[in-house]
């Protein structure tokens, strides 16, 4: 009789913990994404709200979703008026995705910290720009799960797809003057059959977004910065339609210090593979030709590259990083001047080889 009355507690209990979670769960707005832009001197905030019946699990929430929004004097007021658009207690625990509107491009500097201050609540949030005003945005709820559902992928490998890593953004508080890195660009549309996903790069300095880069540039620049490890490139070549993938990339750093100068020389190999020239393959000789023009075009691209970043105190690549290991007393001296990034040189030599 003991034991059976064990039992029954203990299901009891299972029912009692079972029922009051469901009855917290339907009283829950579950915020998966939040969108912030700037207009007219006031914040304005979205939020892609799922909701979900009384017995669903808050790890996998796949319920209705709405698109609620406002505005405010600042972001903390803007995000309790949107909230106060739907009748249920928000829930941000899920929220993973921040949107950053085209307003905010005067400084995304205090959009992030303001996010930045709670991440032990979101540690794995991931920001993005979009081009979308908030009025484009609220157009984009019938899609809006899916979206949602892209930008979690994106976060869980690099904006072109190929690996793993730890985010799709590199940003740094880099003092009085604002943050620097880059941010990917989410593009998406009301119409579904649009575009949905990221094929741009911004690069941010100071706070403020200066430069995009895509296509080519925009995969060379994510396996520089170590989110990628293979390149799939569809570009022109000395006035030729090129394709190719490539396998086994590996990057090695050089540093060494020349008439007082840090001089990092940076190094690509690896095997190219599908190589085709205006859609046709190549072999022999040819091969050999068209593969000193992409090691030439990749060399130019990286080129570029350094200057729209490292030569303007840009870091993305952690160069300087690099070069302190090999000399940090003289990077530091010319740091202290504010002649490092003037006076450090960086080549980049691409030496990719037929299969």
């Amino acid at each position: 009789m003991r034991k059976r009355m064990d039992k029954l507690a203990a299901a009891l209990l299972l029912l009692l913990l079972l029922g009051g979670c469901s009855r917290s769960l339907g009283e829950r707005a579950i915020v998966k994404l939040v969108y912030l832009d700037e207009a007219d001197g006031q914040i304005q905030a979205g939020l892609a709200v799922f909701t979900c019946a009384p017995n669903s699990n808050t790890a996998s929430v796949e319920g209705e979703a709405r698109i609620y929004t406002a505005q405010g004097a600042s972001i903390e007021e803007a995000l309790y008026h949107a909230e106060r658009q739907q009748n249920k207690k928000p829930f941000y625990a899920q929220n993973e995705i921040l949107l950053l509107g085209p307003g905010t491009a005067r400084d995304v500097t205090p959009y992030i910290e303001h996010f930045a201050g709670e991440s032990a609540a979101r540690p794995n949030l991931a920001v993005f720009l979009t081009p979308l005003s908030l009025s484009e945005f609220a157009e984009c709820e019938e899609g809006i799960g899916d979206v949602v559902r892209e930008g979690e992928r994106l976060m869980g490998r690099t904006a072109d797809g190929t690996r793993q890593t730890q985010g799709v953004f590199e940003i740094e508080l880099s003092g009085a003057a604002g943050m620097n890195g880059y941010l990917p660009i989410f593009s998406f549309s009301k119409e579904q059959k649009d575009f949905c996903g990221v094929r741009e790069l911004a690069l941010i300095q100071d706070g403020k977004p200066y430069l995009t880069v895509k296509d080519t540039a925009m995969q060379l620049f994510l396996l520089l910065a170590g989110k990628a490890d293979r390149l799939t490139v569809y570009t022109q070549v000395e006035g030729r339609t090129v394709s190719f993938s490539t396998q086994g990339l590996c990057l090695t750093h050089t540093a060494l210090l020349r008439k007082g100068a840090p001089d990092l020389t940076v190094c690509l190999s690896g095997k190219l593979d599908g190589v085709t020239v205006n859609g046709v393959p190549v072999e022999g000789d040819e091969k050999l030709v068209v593969t000193d023009g992409i090691n030439r075009h990749m060399e130019l691209l990286a080129a570029a590259l350094n200057e729209q970043t490292f030569t303007r105190g840009n870091d993305v690549f952690h160069y300087g990083w690099r070069m302190r290991q090999y000399d940090a007393a003289a990077c530091d001296v010319l740091a202290r001047a504010g002649l490092l990034y003037e006076t450090a040189r960086v080549a980049f030599q691409s030496n990719l080889r037929p299969e």
